[in-house]
């Protein structure tokens, strides 16, 4: 195989989408909310409180300063791309789909867990119940994704008319 080959634009079929998916699901793995994973499960917790409210504060300040433009711009081109792959079966812009519409779904899990961490002080063990849920959803998102992914290459690259 060829660096060509790696390069294709048959999405499904080449090692830049799956790169691309393997590297997207391990970062997301290893932290959550910008916490490392980790971080959840260790004994010695005497920073993680201020960690969990300071990224949970970050995490909404980023969202509530993008700009309106910024958003409708991006909620455009998502949905353009998602119409392009599903709907006019273009292999690379459902690849890119299954790339962008999981990353949208995982900020807004992180954006609603942010909210429930700062709206009210929780303690230590309902931040980290809630953390521990986020991750678990991000993992159900990822597992959806891979399956996705999986499901529409086998569309794309064997069904092919």
């Amino acid at each position: 195989m060829s660096l060509i080959d790696l390069l294709s634009w048959d999405a499904f079929g080449s090692g830049w989408f799956w790169s691309l998916v393997v590297l997207q699901w391990f970062w997301h793995g290893a932290q959550v909310l910008g916490v490392p994973a980790d971080c959840l499960h260790c004994k010695d917790n005497a920073q993680l409180p201020m960690v969990i409210n300071w990224r949970a504060k970050r995490r909404l300040r980023s969202a509530h300063r993008a700009p309106l433009v910024f958003l409708a711009g991006l909620s455009f081109l998502v949905s353009v791309v998602f119409i392009l792959g599903f709907v006019y079966h273009i292999e690379f812009c459902a690849a890119v789909a299954i790339l962008v519409v999981p990353e949208v779904i995982i900020f807004q899990l992180g954006y609603r867990t942010a909210q429930s961490i700062c709206a009210k002080p929780l303690g230590l063990e309902a931040c980290i119940k809630a953390l521990k849920t986020l991750h678990l959803k991000i993992y159900a998102t990822g597992a959806a994704a891979i399956f996705f992914a999986g499901l529409f290459g086998y569309g794309f690259e064997v069904l092919k008319p």
